[in-house]
């Protein structure tokens, strides 16, 4: 338990204007037969002694435990189901009908309820822009023709556009045989897009997203002996970065699923941010690259760029190698992490 000292104010039980400590909890809820930790935060009256949750705060802890259980099981949260509807300009109507669910069902989703496993594996196949273009192209009574061809266009610019430079990038880049170099993958785009997608959610430094997916690689082929994403990986001044990352990024830049904010800080560095505008698809990857990936992200959540960036200077695989030579994921069984 955790105490801190805060401003004044009226204590509805004792109805006196006292002091009042902050105190952080770590309390333990029973979710779907699993036990859920998280921190509550509650303030004391200094002069009752009572108890009340903080209300500057404004978190259910219910909320908080149903966001912490879908964390950890990689289930979808109600800002990612809410934010892709609205992204292709469905009404929570039109996508209960599309999904064969109920509005309210869908409504409960979007603010805060705890999605069952058939719910969850139904929506995230909906989130799939080939899967939702055969939802609406088959769908009777629920939009209007004119609506619907609209829809139809749009999702299907969208996915020619992403075809062809995909196309380009898999015939300059992609077609390297499975090897040490790739971690025996080929390069998977699908993976590789949305590894980007699932590491720079809530906005994500460049320089440390390169580390995160060098960790997330070699991690996995240290422990499976296979990459998650096919990438290789170059030996550069501030350490390990994907061979041709800028044009894997500046295609992401062009579908519209990232977005780049340039970040001044107080030394005078200036940094460029990549944060995801849509949420990854996860249904691509495996259960053991989302276990890595997910132990990646949090065991470096508190790192700054420099500080992986020190780390990484630490691995074998870049102290045996020089400037832009490619790092073979041989190193990962010698991997610091």
């Amino acid at each position: 338990m955790k105490t801190i000292n805060i401003d004044r104010g009226l204590c509805t039980n004792c109805e006196k204007e006292t002091g009042f400590e902050r105190i952080i909890k770590e309390e333990t809820f029973n979710v779907r037969g699993e036990p859920i930790t998280i921190n509550v935060e509650y303030i004391k009256c200094k002069d009752c002694g009572d108890e009340v949750l903080n209300p500057a705060v404004n978190h259910d802890p219910f909320e908080l435990v149903y966001r912490e259980y879908r964390r950890k099981h990689a289930l979808l949260q109600p800002e990612e189901i809410a934010g892709w509807r609205k992204a292709h300009h469905l009404t929570q109507g039109e996508f209960a009908k599309l999904l064969g669910i109920g509005v309210a069902t869908i409504n409960r989703y979007e603010n805060g309820a705890l999605q069952n496993e058939s719910h969850e594996n139904l929506l995230r196949l909906s989130m799939d822009t080939s899967n939702l273009f055969k939802l609406i192209e088959k769908s009777e009574g629920i939009f209007s023709d004119t609506r619907k061809k609209k829809l139809l266009e749009t999702l299907r610019e969208s996915e020619d556009i992403s075809r062809s430079l995909d196309d380009t990038i898999m015939i300059n880049f992609g077609g390297a045989e499975k090897n040490n170099m790739n971690g025996f993958r080929k390069l998977d785009l699908s993976k590789l897009y949305n590894a980007v997608l699932f590491f720079s959610r809530d906005g994500v430094l460049k320089s440390k997203l390169n580390k995160l997916l060098f960790y997330a690689d070699f991690k996995h082929f240290k422990e499976y002996t296979l990459s998650i994403t096919g990438l290789q990986y170059a030996h550069l001044p501030y350490g390990p970065v994907p061979d041709n990352y800028a044009i894997y990024y500046a295609t992401l830049f062009s579908k519209g699923l990232v977005e780049f904010i340039e970040e001044s800080y107080p030394n005078g560095y200036v940094g460029e941010l990549i944060k995801a505008v849509k949420d990854p698809d996860l249904n691509v990857f495996s259960l053991s690259e989302l276990r890595i990936m997910a132990s990646v992200m949090e065991d470096f959540k508190e790192y700054t760029a420099t500080q992986m960036q020190e780390l990484s200077h630490k691995e074998k695989g870049y102290q045996q190698t020089s400037d832009g030579e490619i790092i073979s994921y041989a190193y990962a069984n010698e991997l610091n992490y």
